[in-house]
């Protein structure tokens, strides 16, 4: 009972997802305005996808250094250094209005991205206090989910009416907001009992943990299903004839998203990840293939809270299920390895079910891809199982 009533909302833990939903706000306007930019003073396409896959490209580079760099330096300082280089970094985007700059200005962004988010999942894991560790890992989930659903909103809205420069002003005011929180942030850096042996410890061992594999495996499979959605909704809308409208499958998603989350992360903490994973795939699956088979708004709303229970549970339930796999010093590692897998999720669903789409349409895509939920389950009860044997031996 002690346990339970440890306190979660403490300044610090307000403070890191104020921190961050402003973040990812300002990152994800960037992210939706520089394409739209792009096109206008180059009227290529192409250049705007290569604006994408240099950012991506960057910050999953990066990622494989990141927890390592983490584990070396006071993580408060390591904040305030990486959030004023990324405000440099929109700064110099006034410099020039060359495309071989801009592509370079994303790459340098690309690292900062990395250093960014890997710093804010450690911070706000190592804040979280053990016993609450589900409610805590969902609510910060939620602050991001918000940043990248409201960011691109506002992005596409401000850039009808205004120029891609002011734009740029409002998302450096964004950051250096984010900027003042860091300065009242605190170090959470945790430090093993036995430092002699963590200075003997080999370079991989800061970069990957194999305890973590199989819930990085899983999120890349939901990745996967979620890149098909986000690429394809709206020419699937085209497809079915309902035009816009179609991105009411967002909202009913969204909506969705945030009723589960807000008890998800209590059931986490009570009766542990099985009770939802299990689930939340099910769902996750009934909804893409409802999805592929719509002919009809009522049947992509349905579809949207369907898939919006998956979106809710599977990746910031699965987030905390890894990190209770690894010891406290080995987070920033757990979370490194979470962020690698999404963005391999996220590339390779783009191209493969790109491919797939060309050849069986969007809507055939959509339930075919209801296959990835399948296997997750699958790999889940398998895999879950096994760790589960191995432990009590």
């Amino acid at each position: 009972m002690d346990k339970a009533k440890v306190k979660l909302w403490t300044s610090q833990y307000l403070l890191i997802i104020i921190l961050s939903l402003v973040m990812f706000v300002s990152f994800y306007m960037i992210t939706a305005g520089f394409p739209i930019y792009v096109s206008s003073i180059s009227n290529n396409p192409a250049i705007a996808g290569i604006m994408t896959t240099t950012l991506m490209t960057a910050s999953l580079i990066t990622r494989f250094f990141a927890s390592v760099i983490i584990q070396k330096i006071n993580m408060k300082l390591l904040l305030i250094i990486s959030l004023l280089y990324f405000l440099g970094t929109i700064a110099l985007t006034f410099v020039n209005d060359s495309i071989g700059f801009l592509i370079f200005i994303r790459a340098l962004q690309g690292i900062g991205f990395c250093m960014l988010t890997n710093l804010v999942f450690t911070i706000s894991s190592n804040i979280v206090p053990k016993s609450r560790l589900g409610e805590g890992i969902v609510f910060f989930a939620m602050s991001t989910s918000l940043g990248t659903t409201i960011g691109p909103l506002i992005a596409i809205s401000y850039l009808t009416n205004y120029s891609f420069k002011s734009m740029l002003v409002l998302t450096f005011g964004l950051m250096a907001f984010s900027f003042v929180c860091s300065l009242f942030t605190k170090n959470t850096k945790v430090e093993k009992e036995n430092q002699q042996e963590k200075n003997k410890e080999p370079f991989y061992k800061y970069m990957y943990d194999k305890r973590v594999l199989l819930p990085c495996i899983l999120v890349a499979l939901n990745y996967m299903a979620i890149a098909g959605i986000v690429n394809f909704m709206g020419a699937f809308g085209k497809e079915i004839n309902v035009g816009g409208s179609i991105s009411q499958f967002f909202i009913a998603q969204g909506i969705t998203m945030v009723i589960i989350r807000i008890f998800s992360g209590k059931i986490f903490d009570k009766f542990g990840h099985r009770i939802l994973i299990i689930p939340g795939a099910i769902s996750g699956a009934a909804g893409l293939v409802l999805l592929g088979f719509s002919t009809n708004m009522i049947m992509v709303l349905i579809s949207g809270v369907l898939f919006g229970i998956a979106f809710a549970i599977i990746h910031p339930i699965i987030q905390a299920w890894a990190l209770t796999l690894v010891p406290p010093e080995k987070k920033a590692t757990a979370n490194s390895m979470l962020l690698i897998f999404i963005d391999f999720g996220l590339a390779i669903g783009s191209v493969g079910l790109g491919f797939l789409a060309n050849s069986v349409g969007y809507g055939m895509t959509f339930s075919l891809s209801a296959a990835l939920m399948i296997i997750i389950l699958i790999l889940y009860l398998v895999g879950s199982r096994k760790k589960a044997v191995s432990n009590e031996t």
